[in-house]
């Protein structure tokens, strides 16, 4: 069905139209590829489409075995390790894209989706839609949005390269990950390495999402170019992975777009009603620390900065939460003024978080995974 052709006073009817309008413009979304709806995928989806305001959506994980054996006849019963058990939530809220239709109405029936003119509005709410989202998952895993209690989501572990970004920061990176040593100081301590992502042929990697900037430098170093210039790395399990660059050990690097729009908010955080997204992608931040400085939208912020900074993203398998409540709507609503315009909008109920687990039980001794940045790790680059 992708015709306007349904009656606006059918909800159940009118909704299947906005989701089918929706899912038309998934395939844009910079983050389609690595959303699923178990916790192997970077983005993991979940629905309650029971939640309203104030409703949880849960999302459960268990943990692995790391108990000790008993040797020859020593008694074992009694020794069983118990078994860790994990879980993270989130609170979904309603969120309204409007849209003007001005005047185009005049002289039709306002209440009746057959109108040529709300398909056009579903779709330009559609494609607004996918921004809207992919943006909240960018300041998210960069550490910039706000949580529902009001507290960014700050960074747990980050790597600081500097101004140096090149082949072999790529293998420092993945160093630094296997062995959780060499983490920029104000890290959470030791961790668990991410869980990998698995590519469509089964590889396990983990994304590396880094933006122009970023990707500038990494191609001005020459054993990068010696090194690529040989390469194929675009197989067939990227061909739904959007800005592939190249692949290096387990890092799978892609270039995503840098974010273009304004920004409400302060250093401290934003929500996802404070944006306003002509492009989704990468924030960089204007200072030397990240936690006053000013991001990329925000009034003041300066592209000419002397402490331009870019902030990668290092991302495994359950890196991200987003959640969702009831269906999506498309709702319209004439003018006061003898309906001269109109104008629709697009509810939804969802939030979107890093996942940040907490021990039902106990977390591990060493390689923690509670109350950190499950799966996400930023990279920051210092570009000018």
């Amino acid at each position: 069905m992708t015709t306007g052709v349904v009656p606006y006073g059918s909800d159940l009817k009118r909704r299947k139209w906005m989701r089918e309008g929706m899912i038309q413009k998934a395939s844009t979304s910079f983050w389609s590829a690595f959303t699923g709806n178990t916790r192997d995928a970077i983005v993991f989806q979940s629905k309650n489409e029971n939640a309203a305001e104030g409703h949880t959506v849960v999302f459960d994980f268990d943990g692995n075995l790391s108990g000790k054996a008993t040797r020859g006849k020593e008694t074992a019963y009694g020794k069983g390790e118990e078994k860790q058990k994990f879980s993270s939530s989130l609170t979904v809220d309603r969120y309204r894209l409007p849209v003007s239709n001005g005047d185009k109405f005049d002289g039709k029936d306002i209440g009746d989706l057959s109108i040529n003119e709300h398909s056009d509005s579903r779709s330009k709410l559609s494609d607004l839609f996918v921004r809207f989202k992919d943006q909240a998952l960018f300041d998210s895993a960069q550490g910039n949005l706000l949580t529902q209690e009001g507290n960014a989501q700050v960074t747990s572990h980050n790597i600081d390269l500097a101004a140096t970004f090149d082949y072999n920061s790529l293998a420092d990176i993945e160093r630094i990950l296997l062995t959780s040593q060499g983490f920029s100081s104000g890290s959470a301590g030791i961790r668990r390495p991410l869980d990998p992502y698995m590519t469509a042929n089964g590889e396990p990697i983990w994304l590396f999402v880094i933006d122009a900037a970023m990707e500038g430098k990494l191609r001005q170093d020459p054993k990068w170019q010696s090194v690529m210039g040989s390469g194929d790395y675009r197989g067939s399990e990227n061909r739904l992975i959007k800005g592939v660059i190249g692949k290096v050990g387990r890092l799978l690097v892609v270039r995503a777009e840098m974010f273009f729009g304004a920004t409400a908010g302060s250093s401290s955080g934003w929500s996802m009603n404070d944006y306003k997204v002509e492009i989704a992608g990468l924030r960089q931040y204007a200072g030397a620390n990240p936690s006053t400085a000013l991001w990329t939208g925000q009034q003041g912020f300066e592209y000419g900065s002397s402490e331009l900074h870019s902030r990668g993203l290092l991302l495994g398998a359950g890196a991200l939460q987003m959640g969702f409540g009831k269906m999506p709507d498309y709702r319209f609503k004439a003018s006061q003024d003898f309906e001269i315009d109109s104008e629709s909008a697009l509810e939804v109920w969802m939030e979107v978080r890093k996942t940040k687990l907490k021990a039902e039980n106990k977390d591990y001794e060493q390689a923690k995974v509670a109350d950190l940045d499950f799966g996400v790790v930023t990279v920051d680059v210092k570009v000018a």
